[in-house]
């Protein structure tokens, strides 16, 4: 009888379990508040390095690097130059420049 008894119990365990919920699952009514990315404009392409020489002309924007005539993310360029680079953004002109912190002029 002991044995019928403990049998009963283990196998009613699964079905009390099903009746527990998640203390850490959030509220039926709770909606998750938009992205920050999401909500504000994205910032302008930032251009980091470029390199000019006779066999190439590179720029890096927003850690692609891209030559005259690529397009990556929306971004082609045009033209690029010792210190900014012409590209057009979605279609509308844009001149990016490197900071003045991030220029290095070496002699000619």
């Amino acid at each position: 009888m002991h044995a019928l008894l403990s049998l009963f119990v283990v196998l009613s365990l699964p079905v009390a379990a099903e009746v527990l919920t998640d203390p850490t699952r959030p509220p039926t009514n709770w909606e998750p508040k938009p992205t920050a990315g999401a909500s504000q404009p994205r910032a302008a392409p930032q251009l980091t390095s470029v390199l000019v020489s006779a066999a190439r002309r590179v720029a890096v924007i927003d850690g692609v690097t891209l030559a005259e005539g690529e397009t990556a993310n929306g971004i082609t360029v045009v033209r690029v130059a010792r210190d900014w680079v012409d590209a057009s953004v979605r279609g509308a002109p844009v001149r990016l420049t490197l900071t003045e912190a991030n220029v290095v002029k070496e002699p000619r």
